[in-house]
């Protein structure tokens, strides 16, 4: 891939020596350039393009490699029972097996954008591998184009499956540190749900609040 930098070069009429630095951005090549001027300095500036390669993280590439497994467990294990997701084993079938490992690692770098916006209660509540990134990969079409990361984010955590853990971890919370559970409490799912989950606020965050608002006695 490409990109571009800033060459900035400073000589002095008395000054023995060359100066030579560069710049990753406007801002910085325009700072560099200043501080030479400033010192007296002639100064050579240039603008090039640098072919560099194509360098992956250790994060994206545990992306790709969870976001290819994954596909592997939802096309090539259950083919066998007629189990398969139809329309990934449509694409795989489509595009070839090779095709699928390099658009694996697209989506990997995608599914880290989408990762960082969802909130710490919904990461935690399993495994990386097994499901947090299934379920952002569950926002994929195959063949078109991401989704804004936001929006896959908000899809995400108001799924029917983000809402039931957000009603567990609730539930869970009010009966460890306050000794009850929601019927205890006089809420029932839908109204909790209601009145209670806000995806960007922890489960905790909202009992906490809740029973501040019911004067409930902390138990431990």
């Amino acid at each position: 891939m490409k990109i571009d930098l800033f060459y900035i070069e400073g000589e002095h009429d008395t000054v023995p020596g060359i100066a030579r630095t560069l710049a990753a951005d406007e801002k910085g090549a325009k700072k560099e350039a200043e501080e030479l001027l400033a010192a007296g300095a002639h100064v050579y500036r240039q603008n090039m393009s640098v072919e560099v390669p194509l360098v992956y993280s250790h994060l994206e590439m545990e992306a790709a490699l969870c976001v290819w497994e994954w596909l592997n467990e939802i096309t090539v294990v259950p083919k066998r029972r007629d189990k398969a997701d139809p329309v990934w084993l449509k694409y795989r079938e489509d595009v070839g097996s090779v095709e699928l490992r390099h658009y694996s690692i697209d989506i990997g770098l995608w599914v880290l954008k989408v990762y960082d916006l969802l909130p710490e209660w919904f990461r935690a509540i399993g495994s990386y591998d097994w499901e947090i990134v299934p379920s952002i990969v569950g926002e994929v079409i195959p063949g078109e184009a991401f989704k804004e990361p936001m929006q896959a984010k908000h899809a995400i955590v108001n799924s029917d499956w983000a809402k039931a853990e957000y009603h567990r971890q609730f539930d869970w919370t009010l009966k460890t540190y306050y000794g009850l559970d929601l019927e205890g409490a006089g809420l029932s799912k839908d109204e909790l749900l209601e009145q209670w989950f806000n995806p960007d606020l922890d489960p905790d965050y909202q009992v906490r609040r809740y029973a501040e608002k019911y004067a409930l006695e902390r138990i431990r």
